[in-house]
This record gives structure tokens, sequence and C-alpha cells, in this order.
């Protein structure tokens, strides 16, 4: 999927438009305080750590309650992960369904998302659908506000979104084929250019930055959250260290909202929490945890850390550096397969990408390994032709490191065989089986005679509302494909034939501190940590493992970030009228 390179010039502290140099607006820490306390630098109503989705909307928020309000941010830029993204937002019974009479029920959306976060327990009769009380009441949460507040942020000129990816056309959920989905289309939004054109993250950013300027909010780049400042049991600001290695105290009289990412480029956690290898991601590199970290020594309690957004990622990418250009969101190509170090398909490649990815955590208790680790997309010409320049097939031109080629299948394999061998000290020692050339063969052959007769009798590909969609309205052009089914083409008889190794990773992480219905995070009694917030992919997320359908990351973000402010200023209004 194409991406936008962010600017990563010169860093800025931005308020409303004017951009100084890093450090303006902040004196540097060396004065002790009178009282003992902090002695601090500067001061807000409300301090916003992260300047992605979930921090923009809280920020807004904030200052739309007539707050002063400060954005921090750990990387040189603006945008966080959000900017990479492809920008969609779900949000059940939002207007569009709505204008169009659709009447997206409560019970039947947290039917459809406790379905999917909790199927352990899932309970159809049951009055909360089998979800623990908590969970249930983060997920009503969530319906019961998401649709107000990128309804509010539409009807206040912030955002320009549709529920429309081409005329007429409108994003399945990722489960439009279960039961439990009564509305199976049209909850997910994208951002629209001024040109009236779908737009994609980095869209988003700017509509959410352009409302961020004319605000006069500032967002001060290159200032990493060190230490959570407390007075009396309650959150008044945060220590922050800048490129220069000098430390400033700010206060935060409402709130301290954290909106700072997950712990994707944090390899000890990942090792730590994560329920399978993975070998990075294509969250921004500031994404290291360090909410987690932050929050724990003030007590907090942390949720969902072995859950992440997941994705393939190329692996020879990843070797050079874990944060990739981008993940693969949809597999691209018709003619294309993948099969593990055995050279047996063993998913469906076209569906999701969060469900194909956890396919690689499979573990062979025999053998003692996981059997998926490597998986290895072959493709023709064909698909290197059609579908150049979508992720991980490269533009038309020289090849780059990550794809390997050659002119018949089993010198393909002697290739790939020879390279696994020289990274085998990343895998865990593993190789390709010596019968890996026989069975790929044998693997494009069955794929062939799919794909001719059009239909997948291993894995059903294409059978599901989402992968068409995907296939033909994604980052995929529609292709002339004279077979039934458009996902399959047979792999051509003769070559070049080409390969790209590929394995876990992630779009980010969604564990971290535990969070309420008002966006507080909770400590390890459950109660209020007063005074601090989270928001985004930074805290324990509400959707737990599930992933509902495209934009559950950003929906989720937005709506919490929102909540957390008008919890702190609602907080304060209460205590003045006391």
């Amino acid at each position: 999927m194409r991406t936008r390179k962010p600017n990563l010039g010169r860093r800025r502290f931005v308020q409303g438009g004017a951009a100084l140099a890093a450090g303006a607006g902040l004196a540097a820490h060396g004065a002790t305080s009178r009282t003992g306390g902090p002695d601090w630098h500067n001061a807000v109503d409300v301090l916003v750590v992260g300047a992605g989705a979930a921090g923009s909307s809280a920020a807004l928020t904030a200052h739309r309650l007539g707050a002063t309000v400060l954005i921090i941010e750990k990387a040189p830029f603006a945008g966080g992960t959000a900017m990479k993204s492809v920008g969609g937002i779900w949000v059940p019974n939002n207007r569009f369904l709505r204008e169009a009479g659709l009447d997206d029920r409560r019970d039947d959306a947290l039917r459809y998302m406790v379905r999917l976060s909790y199927p352990e327990s899932y309970d159809a009769e049951h009055p909360g659908f089998g979800a623990p009380a908590d969970g249930l009441a983060m997920i009503g949460t969530y319906y019961d506000h998401a649709a107000r507040v990128l309804d509010g942020w539409q009807a206040a000129g912030v955002l320009n979104l549709s529920n429309e990816f081409a005329p007429g056309v409108q994003m399945p959920d990722y489960f439009a084929h279960l039961a439990e989905n009564k509305v199976p289309r049209g909850r997910a939004l994208v951002p629209i250019t001024p040109q009236g054109q779908v737009g994609n993250g980095a869209e988003l950013i700017r509509q959410f930055r352009a409302a961020l300027d004319a605000a006069g909010v500032p967002i001060r780049t290159g200032l990493r959250a060190q230490r959570i400042l407390m007075e009396d049991g309650r959150v008044t600001g945060l220590a922050a260290t800048g490129d220069d290695g000098k430390t400033v105290n700010i206060r935060a009289k409402r709130g301290v909202i954290f909106a700072s990412g997950g712990f994707t480029h944090n390899p000890q956690m990942r090792r730590d929490f994560l329920k399978g290898p993975v070998f990075g991601g294509c969250a921004q590199p500031a994404c290291e945890g360090d909410f987690v970290t932050l929050a724990g020594e003030v007590g907090a309690r942390l949720g969902n850390m072995s859950n992440a957004w997941w994705c393939q990622i190329p692996l020879d990418q990843a070797l050079v550096n874990p944060s990739v250009p981008t993940g693969i969101w949809c597999t691209p190509g018709d003619s294309m397969l993948q099969v593990n170090r055995f050279g047996q398909r063993f998913f469906n490649e076209k569906f999701v990408y969060n469900e194909r990815t956890q396919v690689q955590f499979a573990w062979d208790p025999a053998r003692a390994e996981y059997p998926n680790l490597l998986s290895v997309m072959v493709y023709d010409a064909r698909s290197a032709r059609e579908f150049a320049g979508y992720a991980p097939i490269p533009p038309a031109g020289p090849l780059p490191p990550h794809v390997h080629s050659a002119a018949t299948l089993d010198a393909l394999a002697a290739k790939l065989a020879d390279h696994v061998r020289g990274i085998a000290r990343h895998t865990g020692g593993a190789l390709l089986a010596d019968d890996f050339p026989a069975q790929l063969k044998a693997s494009v052959a069955r794929f062939n005679d799919f794909a001719r007769r059009g239909k997948d009798e291993d894995f059903r590909r294409g059978q599901t509302p989402i992968e068409p969609f995907f296939h033909q309205f994604g980052p995929q052009p529609v292709l002339n494909n004279p077979h039934p089914n458009p996902t399959l083409h047979p792999l051509a008889e003769t070559g070049p034939y080409y390969a790209i190794l590929l394995v876990a990773g992630t779009l980010d992480t969604k564990g971290g501190p535990s969070i309420d219905g008002h966006a507080r995070v909770l400590d390890v009694r459950n109660r209020p940590i007063p005074g601090l917030y989270g928001a985004g992919n930074c805290v324990a997320s509400p959707t737990g493992p599930a992933y509902w359908a495209g934009g559950a990351t950003l929906g989720p973000a937005i709506t919490f970030g929102a909540l957390a402010a008008e919890h702190a200023l609602r907080r304060a209004a209460t205590q003045t009228s006391a």
C-alpha cells in the first residue's frame, strides 16, 4: 500500500501556525521549588502526550471546552502512526447510516463486537452476550459515544468524512459474513480530500492539524515524557526531556492525557508480552511503550498486553529496520499464493491481515517449532506487472532486496533455500524443508486447479464480502480476470517467478494501562488514578483481541481521546461549582 513519507525536517514548536525552534516557550530544568515540590516551567489546563489521531481529538475537545492545551510529541514530527494508516474510522450507528434509514441497533452492534472480542465466553442469549461486565461496559461506551464524537467533528467542520469508498460502494465489516452482523456495510468512514477524493491517514491528520492550528493549540515535537508527577495522590503534571537533554516540568491543572502509541518498537516488551514471535511493524519508530513504563510507576493496571493489530511484514525489510514502511493489508495479486517452509499453503491469503497473521503463531508441539514462522509469498509475471507498486510487490523497475526471482520454480526454491540459510540466525534456525521444491510445485498445481474452477477448496479464498472488496475497491485495481473467482488466477506455466518472505508484525500493539469509560487510567485495584487519562494504542483496547472492521483502530482512539478531555474538564467544572 502506498504511503506518504513524513517530512523529517527541523524539529519545531508549532503554535497557532507559527513555527518556533524546539525549546521555545518552555524553560530548561534547573531551579528547585521553594515548597519542595516540582519547579513548574510551564502550566496548562490539559497536557496531551502524542500528536496522532487520539491526541488531536483530545486536544481539540479540551480547547473547545475552554481549556488551555499543550501537545507534546516525542517524534520530530506530528501525526503518529495514524499518518501512515489507510485512515478508516469504524463508527457504528453513524450519521450516514441514520440518514439512509438503517437502524444500527445497540444490542445488535454489541452482540457483533462481543462475538469477536470474547469468543471464548460469547453467549448470544445472555443479557451481556457472555462478556465480562467491565468489557461489556467499554464496548457499550464506544457504541454510545463514537457516532456522537465523529458526527460532532464533522458538524464542526474539523473532519470531512464519507462512508463511500467509491460512488455507491461501502466497505464491508471484516466479519460481515457472520450472522451476528446485522449492518454488514457502511460503518467504516474515510476522510475526503478538498478535491473530493477518498483520502488516507495523512489526509485525516491534515484535517485535524488544520483545526489545531486554527485553534492555536501548540504542538511541541522532540519532547519525550520521562516521569508522571503527582501530589497528594493526584497527577499534576509531567517531566519531559528534549533532544538537548534538558528536562522541563509541565503542570497540567486538569489532567494529563496520554495518546503516545503502543510498544511495537520496544523489543523487550514485544518478547515479554506479545503472544507470538514478531519481527517489527509499521508503527512510527517512536512507539516504544513509554506509557507502559510511566503509568506502571504510578500503580496502573495493565491489560490486553498480549494483543496487537497484527499484519504481515517483509522479513528482509524488517531485518534492516524493524520500522517497516508499511504492513501487508491486502495481499496483492491473484496469481499469487503463500506457503510455509514446508512448501504448503496454510491460510487464505486474501482474508483480513489481522487474522491471517496470527496463523503464523501456530505451534507444532512435536517439532517444538512455529511451522508457519516464515511465509513465502510466490507470484508470477502477471501479478508482478498488474499489481506493481502495491506492497509488498515493488513498482516496475529493478527488484529491491526483499524480492527474489528466478526463471523456474525449482530455481526459485534453490535461491530461497540459500537465502533463508544465510539469515537463519534471525529466525531461530528455520530452514526450508528438503522437499520444499516438490511441495511448492504441488501447491502451485493444486492452486492453479482451484483458480480455473473458481473455488478454493482448502481455504475458501474470495468467499467473504471483505475479500472481493479489498481486491476491487481497496489498493488493488480491478483486473480482467477471465476465471470465475476474481481473487484466483493460475500462475503461469513458465517464469519468471517471484518470492517475498513474510513474517508476523504489527500495525501497532494495543495493550497498556487499563482505562474506564471516561478514559481514566485505573490502578491495580481498579480505582481511577486522578488526573491521568489514556486513549489509542498506548492503552488496553476495548476491542480485546478482535479487529471488528477497517477503522476499528482509529474509531476508539478518536472517541476515547474526546471522552478523556470531556471528563477532565467536567471534573474541573464540578469542583469549581462545589
